[in-house]
């Protein structure tokens, strides 16, 4: 697994950069907002199921590339667990668009790619650059443009079939409250600041909410923002009160407790995995956070909803 590492802010003149990169073990993926980039998906080996806004059902097997374009509600079901992978590449800028349509990359379609190993070690050698810090922006964006025309020459002509249906993604209302709980509000406050280095710190709010399900660690924001750790720690407890890993747990939370809310008959280990964390850890931060444990909560939750079935109030 290759932990998903995200590139810093693009130089303007930039028409094809890499936003980010990497992969996971097969989990579900719930996007209710979209992706703030177009997306290349990787599958490799396993399988799943894309429930796309306004699209339906996509079905993805081994050796497939799916792409999505920014803003698009959608959420990924794998298949029964197997030991695959699922790989995602961000690619921005003003070109982006032009060059994944006329590369015939943007499918409305799962596409199959021959020489999928190739491909795929082409990405990890990728994330390998991002990760070591040795290369500058513009040099990403050589090496992305590269892999777009490798990945344009492996597609399959022939495609594959795809399940359409109207099983369309629901979507979460993001509630407000603790510093998460101030996060729906969080990127107007900052921008209305005439502080100096706000800006950066904006920045970090928007990765943090756009990535809680990836395994996307506080230095790696701050090199994204062009921070160090330290210094964006004393943005976030000057302006929250809070260190910016606390920010993004509590974030992570929220968003749990509204996943749970929207799925009641959802697992707590799926509502864990849907964040981006690990179960055990989940329910305590969870505990530590709201004052009940998930499934205590769930229970009540779902007790009340029965109740109010049975016993409808009358108008």
């Amino acid at each position: 697994m290759l932990p998903f590492r995200l590139t810093g802010q693009p130089d303007s003149r930039m028409p094809l950069y890499l936003y980010g990169v990497g992969t996971q073990e097969e989990k579900g993926l719930h996007r209710p907002g979209g992706f703030p980039v177009y997306q290349l998906f990787l599958v490799r080996n396993g399988g799943g199921l894309f429930n796309i806004s306004g699209k339906g059902t996509i079905i993805v097997g081994a050796g497939q590339l799916f792409a999505l374009e920014p803003g698009i509600a959608h959420e990924y079901i794998p298949h029964k667990r197997t030991c695959g992978e699922l790989g995602f590449i961000g690619i921005g800028g003003e070109s982006a668009e032009s060059v994944l349509r006329t590369t015939g990359i943007m499918c409305e379609r799962p596409r199959t790619l021959t020489g999928f190993d190739l491909i795929w070690s082409q990405m990890t050698e990728l994330w390998k650059g991002l990760d070591q810090g040795g290369m500058s922006m513009w040099q990403m964006s050589i090496l992305i443009y590269q892999l777009i025309l490798k990945i344009a020459q492996a597609l399959d002509p022939i495609g594959s079939v795809s399940s359409e249906g109207d099983g369309n993604s629901g979507q979460l209302s993001v509630r407000t409250g603790n510093p998460a709980r101030e996060s729906s509000g969080s990127s107007s406050h900052v921008h209305g600041s005439s502080e100096a280095g706000l800006e950066g710190l904006s920045r970090a709010i928007v990765l943090m909410q756009a990535h809680y399900q990836d395994d996307l660690l506080l230095k790696h924001i701050a090199e994204a923002v062009g921070y160090s750790v330290q210094h964006l720690n004393r943005l976030f407890h000057q302006h929250y009160g809070v260190t910016g890993h606390q920010y993004m747990q509590r974030w992570r939370l929220q968003k749990g407790l509204e996943w749970l809310n929207e799925h009641p008959e959802a697992s707590v280990k799926e509502a864990a995995e849907n964040v981006g964390m690990e179960v055990n850890y989940f329910i305590r931060m969870f505990k530590r956070e709201f004052g009940e444990t998930p499934g205590k909560g769930m229970k009540l939750r779902n007790q009340l909803r029965l109740e109010q079935t049975l016993h409808p109030r009358q108008k």
